[in-house]
């Protein structure tokens, strides 16, 4: 069926309308669709606006500059506490494995002959410091990949040891190297991927620490000197699961003498004559008080040891000493310090 002339201009005016309201309907819907997202966009500046308002500080010139001068001052305590803590950092030269044991044993011979004690040393003769499985009969050669940590514990021990002997420790009964746990697989496995701003912050040294297990013998006086020695010292050394007890109870000790010893005085006055009796009776009483008032009286410079249990730690922060002392005029350090 063919269509006349007045038909096909109908459909093809219909047909353009139909394509015009099409379009005016896609324009209406994207004009309402960027509508509610500009809507959507100014409720959340105005939320920003509203919170920032409402901020105890004020976002304004004033308080951006003493932001600014806070972070500064903020960087400079840190670069002044790090150098403080920092500053007892060793550098340890690297050594082959016999080089290393040969130091070891020449090392561990000295700090055995130190003052103490066990025939006026500080140690019993084969004491190893903890480092039983390199020297004596049946000591190995050391790994070389394990020479590194060997040769900083070892520094360690050193200054332990000479910092006991100096504040008159009498005798070091153990001393153990305690080595971190393994880390898991698990935990290398599950490690997520860091991003490039957590990469930043995890550049320059790390800090690591180093513990050992410590018992030794001394008397009161010298385990304040010890402590204070520790918590003074340039190297950052924590003390930590600290205990002590006597080894002897002087008091028993001193009483038990007593009574023996007045025993022996009965026994050897058996003999004598009434009189001397009496009079060693009434004189008892005199012995009884003195021993009381003064012969009980404990001395922290001449009483009996006492065994000392500690854990000491030691932090290093990797600079190899190559941090500058800091300046003990700056007030960032003096924060630094507290």
């Amino acid at each position: 069926m063919s269509l006349s002339k007045k038909q096909i201009v109908a459909v093809s005016a219909a047909t353009g309308v139909a394509l015009a309201a099409g379009a005016l309907g896609w324009f209406l819907y994207d004009a309402y669709n960027g509508r509610i997202e500009q809507e959507e966009e100014l409720e959340q500046q105005i939320s920003a606006f509203r919170r920032f308002n409402d901020a105890p500080v004020f976002p304004s010139s004033k308080t951006i500059s003493e932001s600014k001068t806070n972070q500064a001052s903020l960087v400079a305590w840190f670069d002044a506490a790090r150098a403080y803590a920092s500053r007892g950092d060793r550098k340890i030269a690297e050594e082959t494995p016999p080089i290393f044991k040969q130091r070891l044993a020449a090392t561990v011979r000295k700090m055995r002959s130190l003052p103490g004690m066990v025939g006026g040393k500080i140690a019993a003769p084969g004491f190893q410091f903890g480092f039983d499985a390199y020297l004596g009969d049946g000591g190995v050669l050391p790994d070389v990949k394990d020479v590194p940590r060997l040769a900083a514990q070892l520094d360690v021990i050193k200054h332990i040891v000479a910092t006991l002997a100096k504040s008159g420790a009498l005798e070091i009964k153990e001393l153990n190297r305690i080595e971190p746990p393994p880390p898991e697989e698990t935990q290398a496995k599950g490690k997520k991927k860091l991003s490039k701003k957590e990469k930043k912050v995890e550049e320059g040294p790390k800090p690591t620490s180093l513990e050992f297990g410590l018992s030794f013998l001394a008397r009161p006086d010298a385990i304040v000197k010890i402590l204070n020695a520790f918590s003074s010292d340039q190297r950052f050394i924590m003390v930590k699961n600290f205990a002590f007890k006597a080894t002897v109870d002087d008091i028993v000790t001193r009483m038990d003498a007593d009574a023996a010893a007045k025993a022996a005085a009965a026994a050897n006055a058996g003999g004598t004559s009434r009189r001397r009796r009496r009079a060693a009776s009434e004189a008892a009483p005199a012995e009884n008080v003195e021993i009381k008032t003064g012969g009980l009286i404990a001395d922290p410079e001449f009483g009996s040891p006492i065994q000392v249990d500690m854990t000491i730690v030691e932090w290093d922060f990797g600079t190899g000493g190559s941090v500058p002392p800091p300046n003990q005029s700056n007030p960032a350090t003096k924060e630094a310090k507290k």
